[in-house]
């Protein structure tokens, strides 16, 4: 039987591991995004953006902003930055480990040739 060669390989050992508890892998994930500043200030950004857009179009909904005029510009304005704090935060969170894959990839390609 040929079967997939992938799942047997070392490199996709290394990638997914079998953990006991079943929530090793997401707590190192997890741990990963808050310990370097290149990921929590982006994801801080992120939910501050999140969190003002929706203070800002929530107080538009209520009515707590008079001329109408301005609460339709916040709203929007609101919106704009929910849009834009979810954005920051799915791309933060998708670009975590290219660079580490990127610089394993590389190092394996000198190894290789130097073989």
């Amino acid at each position: 039987m040929t079967g997939n060669s992938k799942k047997t390989s070392f490199e996709f050992v290394k990638r997914n591991p079998k953990n006991e508890k079943g929530r090793g892998v997401s707590n190192r994930r997890i741990w990963s995004l808050v310990r370097h500043t290149h990921t929590l200030l982006p994801l801080l950004s992120g939910a501050v953006q999140v969190f003002s857009g929706l203070i800002l179009v929530s107080s538009a909904i209520l009515g707590l902003i008079e001329p109408i005029w301005l609460s339709a510009f916040l709203s929007l304005l609101g919106s704009i930055l929910s849009m834009a704090g979810v954005f920051l935060i799915y791309h933060t969170i998708t670009r975590q480990d290219s660079f580490d894959g990127l610089l394993n990839q590389a190092i394996r390609r000198v190894i290789n040739s130097q073989n």
